[in-house]
C-alpha cells in the first residue's frame, strides 16, 4: 500500500535538519504516506530513473516504477504498476473509492473473502459517519507475460488518433480487475477557519447551496452538519 501512495508523483521526499520531510501537492497524499511511515513502511526517495525506495523493518527495498493510470471523476480510481527488484515481481496496485473497487475484487463470493469485505466496510461507514474521507486498497500480482501483453494493447491506446481517452479506458479496464483487497484508510478534512460563519451568511442572503462530491454519502452528511450547511430540521 505504501508503493501506491509514494509512487503518486506529488510526494517528495527531503532530509532537513537529519530529519525526512515530505512535500506534496495533495495534502490527502501527505497524511497517508506520513501514516504509512508512523506504521513501520517508509517511502525514502526517488532517483532520477523514477526507481521508489522503501523501507520496511529496517530493510530499504528499491521498485521500478512501470506505470500510473491516473485518477479522474469518471474513474474514481489511481492506478500503479511496479516491479520488485529483489525478485522481478509484478505488483499492479489501486486505490479509490469503495463502490468502484468492490466489482473489482476477486473470489468475491469466497467466505474468507466475503468476511474481509464486511468487516473492511464497517470501518469505512464508521469512518465516514465521523466525517472522514476514505480510500479502499487493492493489489494483485502479474506475470512478466501479462504484463507485455497488456502494454502492447497500452501503446496502442495511447497512440489513437481517434477516441483515445476511452480507448485508454478500455485498456485500463484490462488490467484494474481480479485484486485482492488490502484494507482502507480514512483522513480527516478540517474545515478551514469562518467556512460556518461563512456559509451562514451565504444562506443568510437567500443564496441557495448545492453539494457537490465524490465522496461517501455518510461523509458528506456530517460534513455538512459540522459547516453548517445541513440543519436538523432539513431531511
Amino acid at each position: 500500500m505504501i508503493l501506491n501512495l509514494a509512487l503518486n508523483h506529488s510526494i517528495i521526499a527531503n532530509v532537513k535538519d537529519g530529519q525526512l520531510i515530505y512535500n506534496a501537492s495533495s495534502p490527502d497524499e501527505l497524511a497517508l504516506v506520513n501514516g504509512a511511515r508512523y506504521l513501520g513502511a517508509t517511502f525514502k526517495n526517488r532517483d532520477d530513473d523514477n526507481a521508489i525506495f522503501v523501507e520496511i523493518g529496517g530493510v530499504v527495498e528499491k521498485y521500478e516504477l512501470l506505470n500510473v493510470i491516473e485518477f479522474d471523476s469518471t474513474r474514481k480510481r489511481m492506478t500503479v504498476i511496479v516491479r520488485s527488484c529483489k525478485d522481478n515481481v509484478i505488483f499492479v496496485m489501486c486505490k479509490g473509492a469503495d463502490s468502484v473497487l468492490l466489482p473489482l475484487l476477486k473470489d468475491k463470493e469466497n467466505a474468507a473473502v466475503k468476511e474481509l469485505v464486511t468487516s473492511t466496510f464497517k470501518f469505512m461507514d464508521e469512518y465516514a459517519q465521523d466525517g472522514l474521507r476514505t480510500l479502499l486498497f487493492v493489489e494483485k500480482t502479474i506475470t512478466e507475460v501479462q504484463y507485455t501483453t497488456w502494454m502492447f494493447e497500452f501503446n496502442r491506446a495511447s497512440m489513437s488518433l481517434t477516441d483515445r481517452d476511452k480507448e485508454m479506458e478500455k485498456v485500463a479496464e484490462l488490467i484494474e480487475k481480479d485484486f485482492t483487497l488490502v484494507g482502507s484508510t480514512a483522513i480527516e478534512d478540517k474545515l478551514q477557519d469562518g467556512v460556518p460563519e461563512t456559509i451562514k451568511l451565504v444562506k443568510k442572503a437567500g443564496i441557495k447551496l448545492w453539494v457537490l462530491t465524490g465522496d461517501k454519502i455518510e461523509t458528506a452528511v456530517n460534513i455538512g452538519y459540522s459547516c453548517g450547511l445541513l440543519e436538523d430540521s432539513i431531511s
